[in-house]
């Protein structure tokens, strides 16, 4: 569970800016409600163990405009930026991304503004985190945004274990906006600087994060062209790790197979053991995974329930019955 005393100390911090004047915020305070809000069991931590998706999708809103505020004071405060990039990336995936994927034929101009705008804020937390980086190991944002081969591999190499987050972060913002338009062939010529950001962060420490670049990898391996690094048995591969470093706690990994290998396969089969799978994942067990398994299993939920919109198959009572529909 979350920790009262981090969150009582946000109430507090909170309390004496909302009585302070803009130019009379004092720098100590900022500071203090910068490190609250940084880390793992500031904002972050207590977003993370909620059941109620919508709760958080109207609050997060305020939260992201509070890393900006504080940004505003304190600009370079690597933790700080680190912290705003990961939280506009995870707002940009769970509620405007995936939520857009989900929405009707109908209702294609509204699924295009969303996907339109988790693109912005994609780029936009990726470009705090990277931020963020350079000003760990500075001329690396140069490196990274310029070059590819030995002398991008030269500046990631000496970033240490201690920061693995923030290569993290910038490559999987950077693989979300372009999955948000593949077309964006500027974002598709850059994407051997994101893969060697997640490269290096494997290196570093394959299993961090209890898998969290393993299922990365299982996305990217999966979406990725052949000719461009893709590769189904990788995906798979890192899908089960994944599930072995995090007990089966995880929805996540079962979906994202299910997306990215059965369905462009149209193997209906496994599409729906993999989804049936991510739901019977005990998200009660596992409470720091607890508002991603919901909205990973409402997903999965989602594309059962609307299998025929991307199999090309008929369905008939007999068919309803074997997939327990």
């Amino acid at each position: 569970m979350v920790g009262r005393r981090p969150l009582f100390e946000l109430v507090v911090i909170l309390a004496l800016l909302g009585g302070a004047s803009a130019c009379s915020i004092n720098r100590l305070a900022v500071r203090a409600l910068s490190d609250v809000l940084s880390s793992e069991e500031g904002a972050a931590g207590a977003f993370a163990q909620d059941n109620d998706p919508e709760l958080v999708a109207q609050a997060l809103p305020f939260t992201l405009k509070l890393y900006d505020t504080l940004l505003e004071q304190d600009p370079d405060n690597p933790a700080l930026l680190r912290a705003a990039g990961s939280a506009y990336i995870s707002y940009a995936n769970a509620f405007l991304q995936t939520p857009a994927s989900m929405l009707p034929p109908q209702e294609y101009q509204r699924r295009e503004d969303k996907v339109r705008r988790a693109k912005n804020l994609y780029l936009r937390g990726r470009d705090m985190v990277l931020r963020a980086l350079d000003l760990r190991y500075p001329g690396i944002e140069t490196a990274v945004r310029a070059t590819q081969g030995d002398a991008l591999q030269a500046a990631l190499g000496e970033v240490k274990a201690e920061h693995i987050a923030y290569l993290y972060w910038t490559a999987a913002g950077w693989m979300g906006a372009l999955s948000t338009d593949p077309l964006d062939l500027r974002l598709a010529m850059s994407i051997g600087q994101a893969a060697a950001l997640m490269d290096r962060a494997y290196e570093l420490q394959p299993d961090w994060d209890n898998g969290a670049i393993h299922e990365f990898y299982i996305s990217y391996y999966a979406s990725v062209p052949e000719g461009m690094g893709g590769d189904r048995d990788k995906a798979r591969d890192h899908f089960a790790r994944a599930l072995q470093i995090s007990g089966g706690a995880k929805a996540g990994p079962y979906v994202e197979l299910a997306l990215g290998i059965a369905l462009p396969q149209q193997d209906l089969d496994e599409f729906v053991s993999l989804m049936q799978r991510a739901l019977e994942v005990d998200i009660d067990a596992a409470p720091r995974y607890l508002l991603v398994n919901t909205i990973k299993q409402r997903q999965a939920r989602w594309y059962l329930e609307n299998l025929e919109r991307f199999f090309l198959i008929g369905f008939d009572e007999d068919d309803d019955e074997e997939y327990d529909l």
